[in-house]
């Protein structure tokens, strides 16, 4: 036999306080009516000459709204009794993330590194939607696929959070590579029509125009919303090992390599293909992710299972007719005068 159970069990506490509450309540309003009335005369000889109602139907009069309070709040409970087979249903999109694992994501424009504010950004995105099934694609002077599309957030954010600069041997930058991978990838999985990119990088981009790939995902119908990390004043970028002989990073003549973000390619990929870009910065994202979150979804997966039954009508019923109850018994119960 299914137990009665309740969603929001709160309500319940709340209603449990109000009753003794409200029965001292109206406890101590009928000791003030009675001294009232005997100020002036007895009680007993007002009853035959007035039309003042009777003890008992006042006392009813009273409690019936506090029982329309109390059943109110437990209808608010959600009372649920027996189950019923429900098709659970997700829908979201197939989101690639290109995540740029080049030496300049070392860098730290604001004490944190920049790879750090990235995937910070990646969380805060997708988390606008948890239905999507979500790939990684990472990315230096190359690009290859670190997880294919899945609907398992926990292993998403597993890949996620091990992502390493130490990943990739070539240093550089390229968002054409990154750019055809996705490509590449939509054209064999993913639903057409339901995909998007989530490009994150700091936007140094050494080689490669971006162009003939942002190309392939506009005829794909497939919109890149880019994220920018880091900033335009720049920052010195950290040297590739810890046991380096000195803490940066220096070009073929011997300087500090100062990195900064570069926009525009960044701009080019959302504007083309119908996207949008953003710079990292918790409000910053925030139309990007709102974007994301609104586009058209499909339905990823559905699932056979068992709901439980609302049964909130019960006590909601019955908390009306104490409404009504209430007036009812004031006017049978007062007094003719006789």
């Amino acid at each position: 036999m299914t137990e009665l159970s309740f969603g929001a069990p709160g309500f319940l506490v709340l209603a449990a306080l109000m009753l003794p509450l409200a029965g001292w309540g109206i406890s101590r309003e009928r000791r003030r009516r009675r001294q009232a009335l005997a100020t002036y005369g007895d009680a007993m000889v007002l009853a035959h000459s007035s039309a003042l109602p009777q003890a008992r139907a006042w006392v009813a009069q009273q409690l019936f709204p506090t029982i329309a309070v109390a059943l109110a709040l437990v209808a608010l409970a959600r009372p649920q009794l027996g189950q019923r087979p429900a098709n659970l249903v997700h829908a979201g999109r197939d989101v690639l993330v290109l995540l740029d694992l080049s030496r300049s994501m070392n860098a730290a424009d604001d004490v944190t590194p920049r790879l750090t504010s990235a995937k910070r950004a990646v969380e805060e995105v997708l988390g606008r939607v948890p239905e999507n099934r979500v790939g990684l694609i990472v990315f230096g002077e190359s690009a290859f696929l670190q997880l294919p599309l899945t609907s398992n957030q926990g292993a998403f954010r597993r890949f996620l959070d091990a992502a390493s600069t130490d990943d990739l041997g070539d240093p550089g930058t390229s968002l054409a590579s990154a750019l055809t991978a996705a490509a590449a990838t939509f054209e064999h999985e993913g639903g057409r029509g339901y995909q998007s990119v989530l490009l994150v990088s700091d936007g140094e981009s050494g080689s490669g125009d971006i162009g003939p790939a942002l190309g392939r995902l506009r005829r794909a119908k497939v919109p890149v919303f880019s994220i920018g990390v880091g900033s335009t004043q720049g920052a010195p970028v950290p040297a590739d090992s810890s046991e380096a002989p000195e803490k940066w990073h220096r070009d073929h003549i011997g300087r500090v390599v100062i990195s900064r973000l570069e926009e525009g390619d960044l701009r080019r990929a959302a504007r083309e293909t119908n996207g949008v870009y953003g710079r990292w910065t918790p409000a910053g994202v925030e139309p990007l992710a709102r974007e994301l979150a609104h586009m058209d979804k499909r339905i990823i997966s559905s699932q056979e299972s068992l709901e439980r039954i609302d049964r909130f009508q019960w006590p909601l019923g019955l908390a009306v007719l104490a409404l009504f109850g209430g007036p009812l018994i004031g006017v049978l119960g007062r007094r003719k005068p006789g």
